[in-house]
């Protein structure tokens, strides 16, 4: 399952950079599966949650409300929200936040006192 989730969360990432910066009007379905998959990591992982909402924020920078409004309210968006979401919910706690953190460049690496219990 875990590889299930890290392949959705790379192929987003893929689709997130050009449309980051492009200033664009985003495809309804290639935004709803990003901001899906942000806000699932926002609820799978809330201490990074501001950080989730700034990469959405820089996913639709330079775009006007009302043409993201009406991106997000074409089936298809929903649609395509609905599916990635679901998709997520059925990984397990630990992989849905392992994903998510990867997401983020910041997947966990083992503390000191985990080093100390590995030696034990």
């Amino acid at each position: 399952m875990s590889c299930r989730i890290l392949s959705l969360v790379w192929l987003s990432a893929a689709w997130a950079v050009p449309q980051a910066y492009a200033g664009e009007l985003p495809a309804p379905a290639g935004l709803a599966q990003l901001e899906s998959l942000l806000d699932s990591c926002s609820r799978a992982n809330p201490q990074s949650a501001p950080n989730y909402q700034k990469l959405r924020e820089l996913l639709v920078q330079g775009v006007s409300e009302k043409d993201l409004a009406e991106v997000r309210a074409a089936d298809v968006y929903k649609s395509a929200y609905k599916e990635t979401s679901d998709r997520f919910e059925e990984a397990s706690k630990d992989e849905a936040v392992k994903a998510c953190q990867a997401f983020l460049g910041t997947a966990a690496t083992p503390t000191k006192d985990t080093d100390k219990q590995r030696a034990r």
